[in-house]
């Protein structure tokens, strides 16, 4: 059951401003009879990275559509993945994480940073006017850069990444396609990789969880991309705070 709760969360979390993991780690430390590890987790990932695919089928072809577009999408998006990369695969921050005794209230310092940076979101008046093929690399590596502070639970991907590309100024719905692009080959990077230290086991139990975090993860898409272009981010301030004080008060 906790399973299927735990899909939903995903689904729903990966994409709107809240921090997926955070959720998962506390929603772990309220019930002790659910054990989802890194293996289960990044699983789950999997099913929201098909619902970035679904929903945006169209841009992501068109991307193939001729030779100079796919050359600067490649780029754009490898350079913004290095950061995460190096601190991901040369770092020992999810060992750390994943052994450490006090994750709730790691992730309820973290719940607590990024509700600050929610809150003066609205602060940012940059011109948005850049759309994704005019980004720099300059500018995908910063947001790779905020990519990279997500890896710990409390920091929304989505939302940290969306945030730096509005305030390098690009435009709302395009900072929001580049933010989930960049969440492709992110959510399958990392799921490989914890498939490989597994040993290429396979938990069949998330599968059916996983379907649950593709849907919801379609319906929260559609809310993320509403709220940001209607200017109501930094309203999610206010409910990462309140995780922040359940986290320190658990």
């Amino acid at each position: 059951m906790y399973e299927y709760i735990a899909g939903v969360l995903q689904g729903i979390t990966e994409f709107l401003p809240v921090s997926s993991s955070g959720h998962l780690v506390i929603l772990s430390s309220l019930n002790n009879t659910l054990d989802l590890d890194t293996y289960d987790i990044a699983f789950l990932h999997i099913g929201t990275l098909f619902s970035i695919l679904v929903y945006y089928r169209k841009r992501i072809l068109d991307i193939f559509s001729d030779k100079q577009t796919f050359i600067n999408s490649f780029k754009i998006i490898g350079v913004a993945l290095i950061p995460a990369v190096v601190v991901g695969l040369f770092s020992p921050l999810q060992e750390i994480i994943d052994s450490n005794k006090n994750i709730l209230q790691i992730t309820g310092a973290a719940y607590l940073i990024f509700s600050m940076v929610l809150f003066f979101s609205v602060k940012f008046k940059n011109a948005q006017n850049i759309s994704f093929q005019q980004i720099s690399l300059k500018q995908s590596f910063i947001v790779g850069i905020a990519q990279a502070f997500a890896l710990v639970p409390g920091v929304s991907r989505s939302g940290i990444t969306l945030i730096t590309g509005m305030y390098l100024g690009i435009k709302k719905t395009e900072a929001i396609y580049f933010s989930l692009l960049l969440g492709i080959p992110t959510i399958f990077g990392a799921w490989l990789l914890t498939f490989v230290e597994s040993s290429f086991t396979l938990n069949t139990n998330m599968l059916t969880p996983g379907v649950v975090a593709f849907i919801s993860g379609l319906i929260a898409i559609r809310v993320l991309v509403n709220i940001t272009v209607n200017s109501k981010i930094q309203y999610f301030g206010v409910y990462c705070l309140l995780l922040s004080i359940l986290c320190f008060t658990n």
